[in-house]
């Protein structure tokens, strides 16, 4: 698999307020529902990026899990995410790459939401990109954010920062994210941008950014 489409999937993968904000939980803003079906455009500086289309498939049994499929589809490659949910909040549990493949248990819950959703609630991931080890530090900034998408204008979004950087090995350049994604209440991911700089620490290096929006989501 690509680098990049690792990247994507990290951001993306590594998503109807009532009378009291505060009792939401994060599977509001990370919805499961079988049949629900997001379509993102994308814009970048990469020419191979594609448009995503994520359908959440019917729940099953994953080694005595019930886990909610997410298939992922990007320009004719197809991947599998399997989520589950905590007291904690929303987590990867597994993944598929490709429909005849076999489902892979993440061994370490990878978040992609935790609660309390509120201002300065923190976590971090550890991932891989290619054979590289990733850390991504991830805060919620804001809890009341309005994003104007293809889709139409969402308002009360979660708002997520994540920070993350690859060490270079042997004397090769090293790799930093930043990025941004906001979840709007009962939809999920609206909008996801992040800027990839590779090159020595401290040195200007080449820089990669994308933004991904929702264009259309069927609930």
């Amino acid at each position: 698999m690509k680098k990049p489409f690792i990247i994507a999937a990290v951001m993306l993968s590594f998503f109807l307020p009532g009378a009291c904000w505060a009792a939401e939980p994060a599977s509001t803003y990370y919805p499961l529902k079988e049949g629900m079906t997001w379509v993102y455009s994308v814009t970048s500086t990469r020419p191979d990026a594609q448009k995503i289309t994520i359908t959440n498939l019917a729940p099953r049994k994953l080694e005595d899990k019930t886990v909610y499929p997410r298939k992922w589809d990007f320009g004719g490659g197809v991947k599998y995410y399997f989520v589950a949910q905590d007291n904690i909040g929303v987590y990867r549990y597994g993944e598929q790459t490709g429909e005849q493949g076999e489902p892979q248990i993440v061994k370490t819950k990878v978040y992609y939401l935790k609660d309390p959703v509120d201002v300065g609630t923190y976590w971090d991931i550890a991932t891989k990109m290619g054979a590289d080890d990733l850390k991504v530090e991830i805060t919620i900034e804001g809890i009341r954010e309005t994003v104007q998408v293809p889709a139409g204008k969402y308002k009360d979004c979660v708002l997520l920062k994540h920070v993350g950087r690859v060490q270079a090995k042997k004397g090769g350049a090293g790799l930093s994210l930043t990025a941004y994604e906001w979840y709007a209440p009962k939809v999920g991911l609206v909008k996801s941008m992040f800027t990839i700089e590779k090159g020595p620490k401290g040195k200007a290096g080449d820089r990669e950014s994308t933004t991904y929006q929702l264009e259309s989501f069927k609930p």
